[in-house]
């Protein structure tokens, strides 16, 4: 094989990977959103929303995409997350938020709830019990998780 081809070789893998890396893989954040454009939909249906969504951030020079749980309650959206993750410090300082649910990106609004809602958390629990049960049985009482967790409603822009 010529010497420039594997030099071409290398370099096409090198750019895959880099490319591949730069969306978010489980619970690596990444910088990748992807997906197309789309207006939010008027109505939210849990029924129809995939267990995992991916959410930008764009408080950084770089965007901070994550994969996270969606709660969907009275046809209003939540995420939550540790208050002390990037995504979270992101969302609050600058609320502009893209969200992904299969290939649709939305403009979102991330509005942080102070007050405890313990429905929505309650609702999280519910929605993923069956499929996460580990993860779901090391969160702590419903009472001090609403209390811990930074509660996001997302709203169309």
């Amino acid at each position: 094989m010529p010497r420039w081809l594997t030099y071409v070789l290398v370099a096409f893998v090198v750019v895959s990977l880099g490319v591949a890396l730069a969306a978010p893989i489980g619970p690596m954040p990444g910088i990748r959103l992807g997906g197309n454009s789309a207006t939010a939909p008027a109505r939210w249906s849990s029924a129809t929303l995939p267990e995992e969504v991916h959410l930008a951030t764009y408080a950084g020079t770089l965007p901070h995409v994550v994969i996270i749980w969606v709660v969907e309650t009275d046809n209003r959206l939540y995420v939550i997350g540790a208050p002390d993750s990037t995504w979270v410090e992101g969302a609050t300082r600058s609320p502009d938020v893209r969200l992904r649910i299969d290939e649709n990106v939305y403009d979102m609004r991330a509005t942080r709830i102070e007050s405890s809602r313990q429905d929505v958390f309650q609702a999280a629990i519910d929605r993923y019990k069956d499929n996460y049960p580990e993860i779901i049985a090391g969160f702590p009482p419903i009472a001090e998780f609403s209390q811990g967790a930074a509660l996001f409603e997302l709203s169309r822009r």
